[in-house]
């Protein structure tokens, strides 16, 4: 009961901002939210808007999967200090929750059968829970977040967000879904295989990046990764960092990302 309270409570504050016509918002907010699926799920998520905030407003966004890691390593508080020094511009982050449960009669929890495509390629019940959740991604999260916040809907403001196999989930859906987003941000990705995949067929840009210290055996697999993209017409920007599959190295690249594409532009 205590849940439902504090989810209706922090979409009413949302709603609110957003009844207020162009009244700006003084501070930054982040609401929760749950959306009732097609698939039967009650799946979790979040909205970040930054302070300034208007009704009208088409702000850029950043669709993040994993989007847990955006509470529990405080992006909004970094997103927040970069808008105060006025080194970004306004953007808004919507954060879809992943679910770290274990799908029953496997040892591996949800979230790495939503987002690795490679694991449900010779298993149905993989391949479902796979499919349920990429149609979720396109045909409903982002949908709503389109409803409930003042975002653009073009494919040109729009970024993708992910770490570890989120990442790879996003070079999926690049190759899938092409026209949804014009550039993914993917760190430390894992399992990608995109051997299957023709041309990109619109312009589609990549930001890539890993740490020296990831495990032994992937010192191949990145550049590959990287080639494999390139091949398909990707405009793909890499780079290495000195540690490992980490956290708090990809929130520091998050934070420098921001500063490169959304530079702040005064008054």
């Amino acid at each position: 009961m205590k849940k439902i309270f504090i989810l209706f409570a922090t979409f009413f504050s949302l709603s609110l901002l957003l009844s207020c016509g162009q009244k700006a918002s003084q501070t930054s907010e982040f609401s929760e939210f749950e959306i009732k699926c097609k698939d039967g799920k009650v799946r979790n998520g979040g909205i970040y808007l930054p302070a300034g905030t208007k009704s009208k407003d088409e702000l850029p966004v950043i669709y993040m999967a994993d989007g847990l890691v955006f509470k529990e390593c405080r992006f909004g508080r970094m997103i927040d200090s970069l808008v105060e020094m006025k080194a970004i511009s306004p953007v808004v982050v919507a954060c879809s929750f992943e679910n770290k449960m274990t799908v029953p009669g496997y040892n591996i929890a949800f979230r790495n059968a939503e987002y690795i495509e490679t694991l449900a390629k010779n298993d149905n019940t993989l391949a479902k829970i796979y499919e349920n959740h990429f149609n979720f991604f396109v045909d409903e999260f982002i949908p709503y977040i389109e409803k409930k916040a003042p975002v653009s809907k073009s494919a040109a403001n729009r970024i993708f967000f992910g770490t570890s196999n989120s990442a790879d989930f996003g070079i999926t859906l690049s190759m899938r879904k092409q026209g949804l987003m014009n550039e993914y941000w993917c760190y430390s990705p894992v399992f990608s295989n995109i051997s299957e995949y023709g041309m990109l067929t619109s312009e589609t840009s990549y930001r890539i990046c890993w740490g020296s210290k990831e495990e032994v055996g992937m010192d191949d697999y990145f550049p590959n990764l990287l080639k494999d993209i390139r091949k398909r017409g990707g405009q793909v920007n890499s780079w290495v960092y000195n540690g490992g599959h980490d956290r708090e190295w990809w929130k520091y690249w998050f934070s420098e990302e921001l500063k490169r594409r959304f530079p702040y532009k005064g008054q």
